[in-house]
């Protein structure tokens, strides 16, 4: 063989080393990409199937699935988001349930009945339980936030094999005292729970970090991983949502939102009617 066609075989196997190491960088990347968490709020479970689809499309891999039923058509909505390797989570919530945890309680148990029925069952419960919807909330605030936090620690004690994720405002900061610690409400959650979705509010990708940035950083010291939630609603106040702003907007702004924020971290869309029906 002589040199020329030496060197040219030497550049042929650099060249396919190169291309061999893009593509398994790209399949890592990608890879990492799918099990970032792109969730979605399902409240209205009358949807048809379109929905799903677009979810699916719009790479969405969790819903959060509102019913207070337990049936067939729960089973084959599950059924149809796995098709499409979406995680289904119950979502469920009533601010008065802080005051009488019963019918919640009533409630659990026939989430558990289904899980050992069905063969299509809930990852978990994604609770959407907001003090401050509460009428009396201003004038019993620091009382009320404690009742919440103390259902959140009762939830995780009588359900500890259940995954439980909560909704908090992004202002859940009130120093609240229970069994003799005192610190910020959100962190009591965070604690007691697998998971929380920060409502995060805002038409901007710095203002999302920003007013989000505390919870940020206190999952990050315990270990753990939270969701980011933005607004597609038709809302009084324009800062909080994309309604005004549209699709090709809100997908920009998310895609900066990621490189804010940690990795392993998720973005959740509130909710799957509205974000359909955004303009462009």
């Amino acid at each position: 063989m002589n040199k020329t066609k030496f060197n040219l075989l030497l550049i042929f196997i650099l060249c396919f080393v190169i291309v061999l190491s893009t593509i398994f960088l790209i399949i890592f990347v990608n890879k990492k990409d799918n099990n970032t968490t792109l969730g979605v709020w399902w409240w209205d479970n009358r949807l048809d199937i379109s929905y799903l689809d677009y979810a699916k499309s719009n790479n969405i891999n969790e819903i959060y699935y509102y019913t207070s039923s337990f049936n067939e058509k729960t089973n084959s909505f599950i059924a149809n988001a796995k098709e499409r390797n979406i995680k289904v989570y119950w979502l469920t919530g009533e601010y008065d349930w802080i005051n009488d945890s019963q019918p919640l309680i009533n409630l659990i148990e026939e989430f558990n009945e289904y899980q050992h029925t069905y063969d299509n069952t809930f990852e978990g419960i994604h609770f959407d339980i907001e003090p401050h919807q509460d009428p009396n909330f201003e004038n019993n605030r620091q009382m009320t936030i404690t009742k919440y936090i103390n259902l959140v620690i009762e939830l995780k004690e009588n359900y500890p094999n259940i995954w439980m994720e909560y909704d908090i405002p992004f202002w859940l900061e009130d120093e609240i005292t229970i069994n003799g610690k005192t610190k910020p409400a959100y962190q009591f959650v965070m604690d007691n729970s697998n998971r929380v979705t920060v409502m995060s509010y805002r038409d901007s990708s710095q203002q999302i970090y920003n007013v989000a940035k505390e919870e940020i950083q206190y999952a990050q010291n315990i270990g753990k991983t939270l969701n980011l939630g933005v607004e597609t609603q038709n809302v009084d106040d324009d800062i909080v949502t994309f309604y005004e702003e549209g699709k090709n907007y809100m997908y920009n702004e998310l895609q900066n939102l990621r490189e804010l924020i940690p990795k392993d971290f998720g973005i959740v869309i509130h909710h799957i009617y509205s974000w359909y029906n955004l303009k462009e």
